[in-house]
């Protein structure tokens, strides 16, 4: 289902990286372009436009905050994500493993929390995405992301 605002495509993407993202007034790694505000790890956000510049991919922030690079140094910075929904959900652990909440949605190891939920745990989850065709949801009190299964 895409959305559309105005006559643009409008799509989701999260910040992957670890680190802060801050917000750029134009599609440009440029310091001098800064605008002083940041995107966080794990954040879902909405874009309007992408942009090649250069060879490199500048995603532009539908509430018209400024642009974000999808990739600097050859690190992933922002992916897209596929059936994003907020909203409050339920949910209880049933595996038989500890499962570690990650700081964006993947499986990746580096992006470990050291959060571990224990199976049979009940959690509260406020977003819900595919990214590379895995399921992952947020927990609705700030610990992370989890996997819906792996």
């Amino acid at each position: 289902l895409g959305l559309a605002f105005q006559g643009r495509q409008l799509r989701y993407f999260t910040v992957m990286c670890k680190d802060d993202v801050e917000i750029r007034a134009s599609p440009t790694y440029a310091d001098d372009a800064r605008v002083g505000h940041f995107l966080h790890p794990g954040q879902v956000l909405v874009v309007d436009d992408r942009r090649m510049v250069n060879g490199s991919c500048f995603l532009h922030l539908a509430d018209g905050r400024g642009w974000v690079f999808e990739t600097k140094d050859r690190l992933l910075v922002m992916t897209e994500v596929q059936e994003f929904e907020r909203g409050l959900w339920h949910y209880c652990l049933i595996c038989e493993d500890d499962v570690e909440t990650r700081i964006s949605p993947t499986y990746s190891d580096d992006a470990r929390t050291g959060v571990v939920l224990l199976s049979g745990d009940c959690i509260a989850v406020d977003e819900r995405c595919t990214v590379a065709n895995a399921r992952f949801l947020k927990l609705a009190d700030g610990r992370g992301w989890v996997f819906e299964t792996k």
